[in-house]
């Protein structure tokens, strides 16, 4: 069974992209969750986003467009 059955883009996933290779990946909503609670644990500001390691490179992931559960809203931009 793949994890993204039954999800749809518009409202379940966010979209990551590498900020070094550019290579992009959907992720389940609550999982990017998890990752920005990991965030608030490690005390880390609100202004970083969740970043996952690419799995292409060994660059870091950020969010498209995605706003955080503490209301900060974190926008990508080449």
């Amino acid at each position: 069974m793949n994890i993204l059955d039954g999800f749809t883009k518009n409202d379940d996933l966010i979209e990551f992209i590498c900020t070094k290779c550019g290579y992009s990946l959907w992720v389940p909503r609550f999982i990017v969750v998890q990752l920005e609670e990991d965030n608030i644990f490690d005390g880390l500001k609100p202004s970083v986003p969740p970043q996952p390691f690419c799995q292409v490179c060994d660059g870091t992931m950020t969010p498209r467009s995605y706003t955080g559960i503490r209301g900060v809203h974190y926008e990508y931009k080449k």
